[in-house]
């Protein structure tokens, strides 16, 4: 019996110790399988640490080469792209199976549609190309979608990780009840509590370890970071700033921990800066943007643009991180173009002449400089944004007017085109300008859609012009055409009634005796009755009708469309007229005037000679009959 007590005893203590021992030997595999996966796990997360620095570098590089092209900087791109495709497929293949590595192909697919963009853009050799392949890449997915892929991964890894410490906590909780089994065995739970006491501390100590070199991988991340990273406490004053930064203020990092961020910022900006972020964080806004300028170390101004994120400590502020970027490049491009923008409009304000861009399309000014409120009496705003600008086109001049636009719509680029034409002034009057137009912008089919333009006051030009026209056209005295200009008219008139098959009749008459006027009254009566005649003649006749003083006191009318006797009707009423009306009543002499008249009808056989010829003949025939009267050439 007793021995066989001691067979069960040590069969019962052989079994015991077997399932302690098999319990400490599963143990140990669990936990160093699970020591294992924490390591390979921490080192996914550092390895998507340095995928997120990379992809940041690729999008800077992308965004330098978008602002200003340079093959030094797209090779070197071109190789970080490379960089950043086989580090995530590195991380696709040493990644735990059935966790995180099911996001890689979507991950993987948006690199090679960033690589194939980024390399096109390259490719392309130009900014136009890599700004072209960085706008399709935010279009189509952006680094926002690379971003949020690798945060997916990351997301899975760290939940993939607290499943399995919760399984390896479960496999702790059976172990301790197995050991609760053997508890009166002392000896065996003294041994196994030493193993399970050495054992948890060698895995601490390897979970300590793995951290601790996770947090040194961070640390280097940020120290060598392109962007400037900092932090501050709740009060402003430096906590910690990386070595971009220390490189790019020419400080030490002695000079910068412990001082106020607003000591660096250019002191006129200073007060504005303070102000905004005290309101940024007094509404708890997570994220803030500002562009200011600072100075560095050797004095030298510098613009950063940073995104600050409140830092809190169980509800409390307890101060901020920045990641910022040198923008002094832009800044300064920025600065050069307003000053160009505001040269340019310099030159346009004060370009004499009115200065202007007129849209053929829309057909509306969309700019003109000052010189309008002088020039035409309208206010810059008002001339720009009405849409009847052509109504102000007197309708004489619209049709060349909207045939020089036409013409415009074709040009070729530095093709100048003029144009003479008349405009309403805001009083109402008519200002004659010369217009030199030139293209400005085209639309997507090639055609000139805006045009630039500089038009000049010729009214006074256009005035003495018409004054000398008129003067050489026309006899002063009595305002009818000279003998050349009425001979040219007639002409024309001949070869106009020709055309349309239509008939005319032509006049000529003389004042009777009119030389002896001259000699009983003197030359002012003599041009008191010629003057007398013109205006009667100007106000029987038609528009259509042409009138001219020969010479002397010899006059001659020429009435289109009208027959023998037609044209006898009117020279009757012109006699009728010139025989009633009484001169030299002022000088004290009074006395009447008389005229005869011949007219002839034009035949599609004459010429203007022989119907000229015609008339004369009629003419002295009236005056062979006992003048002051008319006569029809027959």
């Amino acid at each position: 019996m007793q021995a066989t007590r001691m067979k069960a005893a040590f069969i019962t203590s052989f079994a015991i110790l077997l399932g302690i021992g098999l319990s400490a030997i599963f143990q140990t595999f669990a936990w160093e399988d699970g020591a294992s996966f924490v390591n390979q796990s921490y080192q996914t997360l550092s390895r998507l640490d340095a995928l997120v620095v990379k992809t940041h570098a690729v999008g800077d590089s992308v965004r330098r080469l978008a602002t200003a092209f340079s093959p030094e900087v797209a090779a070197q791109t071109g190789v970080e792209i490379d960089q950043v495709r086989q580090l995530a497929r590195d991380l696709q293949r040493v990644t735990v199976k059935n966790t995180a590595a099911a996001r890689f192909p979507a991950l993987n697919g948006l690199l090679e549609q960033e690589a194939a963009l980024f390399g096109e853009g390259i490719a392309g050799g130009s900014t136009e190309s890599m700004f072209a392949a960085q706008q399709a890449w935010e279009r189509i997915a952006g680094s926002a979608s690379v971003t949020s892929a690798i945060e997916g991964i990351r997301r899975d890894q760290a939940r993939i990780l607290e499943q399995r410490t919760s399984r390896q906590l479960t496999i702790l909780r059976r172990t301790r009840q197995l050991f609760g089994i053997a508890g009166g065995i002392s000896l065996l739970l003294i041994l196994l509590a030493a193993i399970r006491t050495n054992s948890d501390s060698r895995r601490r100590a390897d979970i300590e370890k793995t951290l601790a070199v996770r947090e040194e991988q961070y640390r280097q991340a940020v120290e060598l970071a392109g962007d400037i990273i900092y932090r501050t406490d709740s009060t402003g004053r430096f906590t910690f700033i990386n070595q971009t930064t220390l490189g790019m203020l020419h400080y030490t990092e002695k000079e910068v921990i412990g001082r106020s961020y607003l000591k660096l910022i250019r002191h006129d900006h200073r007060q504005h800066a303070e102000r905004y972020y005290f309101r940024q964080f007094a509404r708890r806004k997570k994220n803030s943007y500002l562009e200011f300028p600072i100075i560095d170390g050797h004095g030298r101004e510098r613009w950063i643009g940073q995104n600050v994120q409140l830092l809190l400590d169980e509800g409390k502020i307890a101060g901020f991180q920045a990641i910022a970027r040198d923008i002094t490049e832009r800044k300064r491009a920025e600065g050069e173009l307003e000053k160009s923008r505001a040269f340019v409009e310099r030159i346009a304000l004060t370009t004499p002449g009115l200065l202007y861009v007129f849209d053929l399309v829309l057909k509306k000014n969309v700019f003109a400089n000052r010189e309008v409120v002088a020039l035409l009496g309208y206010k810059q705003e008002e001339f720009q944004n009405r849409s009847d600008v052509l109504d102000l086109v007197h309708p004489d001049d619209r049709p060349a007017v909207n045939g020089h636009f036409e013409a415009l719509r074709r040009a070729l680029d530095g093709e100048v085109r003029r144009l003479e034409y008349r405009l309403k002034h805001s009083d109402g009057h008519w200002v004659w300008l010369l217009s030199r137009d030139t293209p400005f912008d085209r639309d997507e089919h090639g055609l000139v859609q805006q045009i630039v333009g500089i038009a000049q006051d010729v009214t006074a030009r256009r005035a003495a012009q018409d004054k000398l026209a008129w003067q050489a056209n026309f006899d002063a005295l009595t305002g009818l055409a000279n003998r050349h200009h009425f001979w040219t008219r007639l002409q024309s008139a001949l070869r106009r009634a020709s055309l349309e098959q239509s008939t005319a009749s032509v006049c000529l008459f003389d004042i009777d005796h009119f030389k002896d006027i001259n000699d009983r009254f003197g030359h002012a009566a003599g041009d008191e009755v010629l003057e007398a005649v013109g205006s009667i003649v100007r106000t029987e006749l038609r528009s259509s009708d042409i009138a001219g003083r020969l010479g002397g006191d010899e006059f001659c009318f020429a009435l289109s469309g009208t027959d023998q006797d037609e044209a006898a009707r009117v020279a009757e009423r012109i006699r009728e007229r010139l025989v009633t009306q009484a001169f030299g009543v002022n000088s004290g002499s009074p006395f009447s005037v008389t005229a005869t008249f011949g007219i002839a009808e034009w035949q599609p056989h004459l010429e203007t000679r022989e119907l000229m010829d015609a008339a004369d003949r009629a003419l002295y025939r009236a005056k062979s009959s006992g003048r002051n009267r008319v006569c029809v050439d027959v």
